[in-house]
């Protein structure tokens, strides 16, 4: 059970309600919304967040999903590699909820379009789900599918985690990676021993940062800076 999912159907609901007791039409409309968003939310599973000790020797960290650009992937980190397993592309995250907005706009007007907008993140919700049960049972976790991205740690020069964007750069691509809220806390010690050296977060660059500008200082006194400007 999905509860935001289900929380968004009784929000729906309750507008349609409010919406019909001015237009009675747009009554019989809206219910069907609200109910198919509750149905989804009764049907589709709570997502498992981020395992780190997930069932297999071979991974060491499992996060359920991570955004890049306007996909989204499921996150595994084995011992030499990361894999990003395609769970929906941009035609679910942004194409399904923008035709059922504007569905919903030629039926109800403003009310409908968002109403057809909400609809279409919970149908994604749904099928994102589907496909992380899908790629659990038949063990694809380290498998390279179709739209699924490989990149080697040998590869890698610099992986950076700013508050909740990780960061993986090698030589030739640059790839960001955005997690839901509170997920960065719980990932970094382990990210942390995974890439060792390479591995940075916002704090330790602001500690960089701070001890370079505090030798600069001590090489350049303030008087001393004030002399060599005027020269």
């Amino acid at each position: 059970m999905r509860k935001n999912i289900l929380a968004t159907g009784a929000a729906l609901l309750a507008l349609g309600l409010v919406y019909g007791a001015s237009y009675p039409d747009s009554l019989l409309r809206s219910l069907p919304i609200a109910g198919l968003n509750m149905i989804l939310g009764l049907i589709t599973k709570a997502s498992p967040g981020v395992e780190t000790h997930p069932e297999s020797a071979n991974i060491r960290l499992l996060v359920d999903k991570g955004v890049v650009r306007a996909s989204i992937y499921q996150v595994v980190f084995l011992d030499s590699r990361l894999i990003l397993k395609r769970l929906s592309s941009i035609n679910v995250t942004v194409i399904l909820a923008f035709l059922l907005a504007f569905v919903g706009l030629e039926i109800l007007a403003f009310v409908g379009a968002l109403m057809g907008g909400i609809t279409g993140f919970s149908l994604q919700e749904f099928l994102t789900q589907r496909r992380r049960n899908k790629i659990r049972e038949e063990n694809e976790l380290t498998a390279i599918g179709r739209g699924d991205v490989k990149i080697e740690y040998d590869e890698l020069v610099e992986v950076k985690l700013v508050k909740s964007r990780l960061y993986l750069m090698t030589e030739s691509i640059s790839l960001a990676v955005n997690f839901p809220r509170g997920y960065a806390r719980k990932i970094e010690p382990t990210l942390a021993g995974i890439f060792k050296s390479k591995f940075e977060t916002e704090e330790s660059v602001r500690a960089v940062e701070a001890a370079e500008k505090e030798n600069e200082k001590r090489q350049h006194p303030r008087g001393d800076r004030g002399k060599l400007s005027r020269r």
